[in-house]
């Protein structure tokens, strides 16, 4: 047994020296913490006292647990965790992955994140080993280790702060006199792109920030898109340096700008690139996607260009307008309480393309919809209760989507489906409950109030309106005489357009046209907004208007890996319940005031007759019975407009009322449900303590 034991030892020794070889032979370097732990391990074995064996037995334990947990640490597995959310949002989407697998050059992440600060916030704290998790994860998901990931503490006053300021990463403000460092920086050969900071309350979006700047940093040759719009996406904003859907666009994608002429400056935009003749049409093998925001005044000639651009394969993504909120802000008044004047037109339409395809589409007035309406009825908050294609691939990962003061889509032709022909599918529509309203209503000053009622009038068996559809086949040309400007030219010459191949008169290739009922639903407030720190800032997704027109253009030109990372905005739920009761009681309410108001306007029509009278005959001033009839009249319009104020007190009341029943259930359910609980549980034990 002696023996044996002075073998163990003699081995253990061995292990020992092997263990402090290996920090200067490389070819033991693998080797290194296996003979430490088989070292312990064999000299745990050599002591007689049993208390020793304990001793070492549970330092061999503690040694175990920690190389295990390195071991764990190190693999792709040991930063999976059980996502129990509804939407999955916490699990990487499948073009995540795909975009990591298919990485064909080198990433370097660089992250910094000052760990040791004072009054470091709670949410900060919270949120750093989330983003820990999140990026390791992805580094053991990228192709052949080609994703570097450098953790990078910037101490103040230290090379490693240096590095993050010149990185442009944000410094954070913790205290008075300390601050924070938590972004990061990806590049890949020369191409370089900065996460300023990792915003706690963003949290939903950190999959979409680093995927999409290592798919930026890795992209050579992005895909080019025409913008067409009656707004100059490159100034204004949130920002003041544009729209922030165009900063966001221009990550991904090469826009061209086409102004509401595109033909006029197409020739730029191929020299610039390189492409050759310009062929005068939109050529959808150079231009993939053309996006349409708001074509107010469009020309016959550049509506005739889209549905050329159609009619060869080309994908158009139309956002129209009853009401553009942008374009009203960019009108500047005269003088002071004149109506303002200039600017965007407000409204916007497809006359031609509409006419075609039997869309209807009020220019003037816009859709109040009861089920998705906000505390501002032209505002629309629509779930997934407004989208009725569970399998489309750009609405999938859509939680929420907002208007603002949209239109309706609907048939000119009752008798024919819009796009006949075609395929037509209704991505986004509305409820049953709602109404239409004319723009003008907005300007007066009993505008509010009739919004507020405006659901009073509204039928429950009107079909359905769509704010997004979309149509899909070979088009049929909406100018069957070819182009406007040459309506004028002799038979002759256009039959050598024709030959030319300038204009076509039936598709030749399948096209695709997105209808989008508000233009508004693109800019800041409504998709993105700026959130600012220092001198610089971040841009936050507040609704899924800008990855939804985003996953459209991913489908055109061929590129689905972003779709659903970029979509994970914050989920917005609506009341359904008590917006279906504040519906009925407004109903009533709405006819009961409509009913009063009749009765006042009665009454101020009758006394106006009798005054009228009087006006004619001066000796009937005098006269009692007229007098008494005018006192009537007054009192009977007095009555009326106090029970109107009445009425809308008693309104306003039971909806109070209604909202506090709500939210005193909502606290209370879950109290009054664990005390009863704890009762019964409590009456049980004692029940079964008597019995004994």
């Amino acid at each position: 047994m002696n023996a044996l034991k002075y073998l163990f030892f003699s081995l253990s020794v061995a292990a020992f020296v092997g263990f402090a070889l290996s920090f200067g032979q490389e070819a033991l370097s693998p080797y290194r913490w296996p003979l430490l732990f088989g070292g312990i391990v064999l000299l745990s074995l050599t002591p007689n006292s049993r208390v020793i064996r304990a001793a070492f037995g549970t330092a061999v334990l503690a040694v175990l647990v920690f190389f295990v947990t390195q071991f764990l640490s190190d693999q792709s597995f040991a930063n999976k965790s059980i996502d129990l959310t509804e939407d999955n949002r916490y699990t990487l989407t499948d073009g995540t992955r795909s975009i990591l697998s298919e990485l064909t050059e080198p990433v370097t992440i660089n992250y910094y994140v000052t760990r040791d600060v004072d009054g470091t916030p709670a949410s900060f704290k919270r949120h750093i080993p989330r983003v820990d998790s999140f990026l390791r994860e992805i580094k053991s998901l990228a192709n052949d280790g080609r994703i570097t990931l450098n953790f990078i503490d910037p101490e103040p006053n230290t090379d490693e702060e240096d590095a993050a300021l010149l990185d442009q990463v944000q410094q954070i403000d913790v205290t008075q006199d300390d601050k924070m460092i938590f972004g990061a920086s990806i590049s890949s050969l020369e191409k370089k792109t900065v996460i300023p900071i990792f915003d706690p309350e963003q949290e939903t979006q950190l999959e979409f920030q680093v995927i999409s700047a290592i798919a930026e940093v890795t992209m050579r040759n992005a895909p080019v898109i025409g913008l067409m719009s009656a707004h100059n996406l490159d100034i204004g904003g949130q920002s003041q340096q544009g729209w922030l859907f165009n900063e966001i666009l221009k990550r991904s994608y090469d826009p061209i700008n086409l102004s509401m002429q595109p033909l006029l400056n197409l020739p730029d935009a191929y020299e610039e690139r390189d492409w050759g003749e310009n062929p005068e049409f939109l050529d959808p093998e150079k231009i993939k996607l053309i996006l349409l925001i708001h074509p107010a005044e469009i020309t016959p000639q550049a509506e005739f260009a889209l549905d050329q651009y159609l009619l060869r394969g080309g994908t158009v993504i139309a956002c129209v307008d009853p009401l553009s909120m942008v374009a009203q802000q960019s009108a500047r008044p005269m003088a002071p309480g004149m109506p303002p004047q200039g600017g965007t037109p407000p409204s916007s339409t497809l006359p031609e393309l509409f006419k075609k395809h039997n869309v209807a589409f009020s220019a003037s007035q816009i859709i109040i919809d009861r089920t998705y309406a906000q505390q501002n009825p032209t505002v629309l908050l629509l779930n997934k209760d407004a989208m009725p294609v569970e399998d489309d691939i750009s609405l999938a990962p859509i939680q929420n989507l907002a208007l603002l003061a949209a239109g309706g889509f609907s048939r000119l032709d009752k008798d024919r489906p819009i796009g006949p022909g075609l395929e037509s599918t209704r991505l986004v529509e509305s409820s049953y409950k709602y109404t239409f309203v004319d723009k003008q209503i907005l300007s007066t000053q009993q505008g509010a109030q009739q919004l507020r009622f405006a659901l009073g009038s509204r039928n429950e068996s009107d079909e359905k309106q769509a704010y997004v559809t979309h149509l899909s086949g070979t088009f049929e040309s909406a100018f069957p005489d070819g182009a406007p400007a040459e309506a004028e030219k002799t038979a002759e010459e256009k039959t050598d357009s024709q030959k030319e191949g300038s204009a076509l008169s039936s598709g030749t290739a399948r096209g695709n046209l997105y209808l989008i009922a508000d233009s508004d639903f693109l800019y800041d407030g409504l998709a993105y907004q700026f959130q600012r720190f220092g001198q610089s800032g971040f841009v936050q997704t507040i609704s899924g208007n800008g990855p939804f027109v985003l996953n459209l253009i991913d489908q055109a030109v061929g590129s689905k890996h972003l779709i659903g990372a970029r979509a994970r905005t914050p989920l917005y739920r609506t009341f359904t319940v008590l917006k279906d009761k504040e519906a009925e009681l407004e109903k009533v309410a709405g006819d009961r005031i409509n009913e009063l108001q009749e009765k006042a306007a009665q009454a101020n029509q009758e006394l106006q007759k009798i005054r009228s009278q009087l006006t004619e005959n001066n000796s009937a001033q005098s006269n009692s019975e007229y007098q008494a009839q005018i006192a009537e009249f007054r009192k009977a319009e007095i009555d009326a407009r106090k029970e109107i104020r009445e009425e809308q007190k008693a309104y306003q009341a039971q909806i109070d009322t209604l909202k506090a029943g709500v939210f005193w259930k909502s606290i209370l359910i879950v109290p009054v449900a664990v005390i009863l609980i704890g009762l019964l549980v409590f009456i049980w034990r004692r029940i079964l303590t008597h019995a004994r």
